[in-house]
């Protein structure tokens, strides 16, 4: 057996710099045997190359044919495996079919009036409080909440629910069922929206059925995940904050922030962007002999620091360009909510930098904490005057 490396998650030192362990394994040839936080033994893919081969492999996917005791990345039910290997391709490619429409960039463009909004009303509330605030908990958390959800169809009277729903996901130790009132609530939900006109997701899904469309939102196949977009939100302000020359340049040229929200898609990586699937045959990659079943880890964060492909990885350049990142993860795995992130990341940074131009960190940089309760990431707080 190949050496094992781990345990992970891998630690960060500073939420700027990636765990020292991933040049290292970058530097070796193909995947690497890991530890994972849930105790199991899996694969770890690294270099850029592999990934976005990986990404693009039919053989690998997000079933396993025994899902009770497939090897688990994290023990959070974020990341529970459909047992359907067989079906599990031509199943993918239905979902996606039938929602790219309420994700497409037509959708979001039309998004754009109430999105803004949203943000200017929060804005408001932070400015007429004073001239202090955690960016993360009173404006990422909620601008990205009540856009995510607005957006995907969820009635305001549900917010609640998801919003417990997307965290019970991600807390470590959830392994249990999904609660039965839960589970309820959701099916009602879709009910009330059957037969109703409209584009977005969650209408879309209600053709499908009551138990059919219940059973995607109450999977680990997130719709919601606004918690991921506010946690991009929060890096992406800290590193302008820590960054003045940048966040000058920025703010004197707004025509720099498409490609800014592109860089911190690659190098703020809350969580780790750990994607882990599976093997659904045997893969050989360099010295790797993945097995059918074997947890197969795809490094998002490793791979956009790779020099091969980026130079001066580390560093936060907002004009970076070309900029092919994984932030987004590939191929059939590409996030069907891309143009939305963009959507908001792009509002946050025009809008919260011109309103607010006397913004700064109310602590020192390495005082700022990464969040490592939750899967997903992100900051603890973000503290800020103005």
């Amino acid at each position: 057996m190949s050496e094992e490396f781990g345990p992970m998650p891998f630690t960060a030192p500073t939420p700027f710099a990636e765990p020292p362990e991933f040049e290292r394994l970058r530097a070796r040839e193909g995947p690497v045997r890991v530890r994972t936080a849930a105790g199991d033994s899996g694969w770890l893919v690294t270099r850029y190359s592999d990934v976005r081969a990986l990404c693009a492999d039919r053989r690998i996917g997000r079933s396993h044919p025994d899902p009770t005791s497939a090897p688990r990345l994290w023990p959070a039910r974020l990341f529970d495996p459909p047992g359907d290997v067989h079906g599990e391709p031509a199943d993918h490619r239905r979902l996606r079919a039938l929602l790219a429409p309420a994700y497409g960039r037509r959708r979001v463009a039309g998004e754009r009036a109430r999105a803004q909004t949203v943000l200017d009303e929060i804005l408001s509330t932070l400015v007429a409080g004073g001239s202090a605030a955690d960016l993360h908990a009173e404006l990422a958390l909620p601008y990205a909440m009540r856009a995510v959800f607005g957006f995907v169809g969820v009635p305001e009277a549900e917010w609640d629910l998801y919003r417990w729903r997307s965290h019970w996901l991600r807390e470590p130790g959830r392994m249990a069922e999904q609660p039965g009132d839960m589970r309820a609530a959701m099916g009602r939900m879709v009910e009330r929206e059957r037969g109703r006109a409209g584009e977005d997701a969650i209408t879309r899904l209600a053709a499908l059925g009551t138990e059919a469309a219940t059973d995607v939102l109450c999977g680990p196949v997130g719709l919601v995940e606004y918690e991921t977009v506010a946690a991009r939100i929060g890096y992406g302000l800290l590193y302008l904050l820590a960054d003045q020359a940048q966040r000058r340049r920025l703010v004197a040229d707004p025509g720099l922030v498409p490609s800014a929200v592109e860089e911190i898609m690659r190098v703020a990586v809350p969580g780790g962007s750990w994607i882990p699937r599976y093997a659904l045959a045997r893969i050989d990659l360099g010295e790797a002999r993945i097995r059918a079943g074997d947890l197969v880890v795809l490094s998002m964060q490793a791979a956009n620091r790779d020099a091969r492909w980026f130079p001066d990885p580390g560093a936060f350049l907002i004009d970076r360009v070309p900029n092919p990142h994984l932030g987004f993860g590939h191929g059939k795995f590409y996030c069907l909510g891309a143009h939305l992130t963009r959507l908001l990341l792009h509002q946050v940074l025009t809008t919260v930098l011109q309103r607010l131009p006397g913004l700064r960190l109310a602590v020192p940089v390495d005082e700022v904490e990464c969040d490592r309760s939750s899967v997903t990431g992100g900051l603890r707080a973000l503290p800020v005057s103005w």
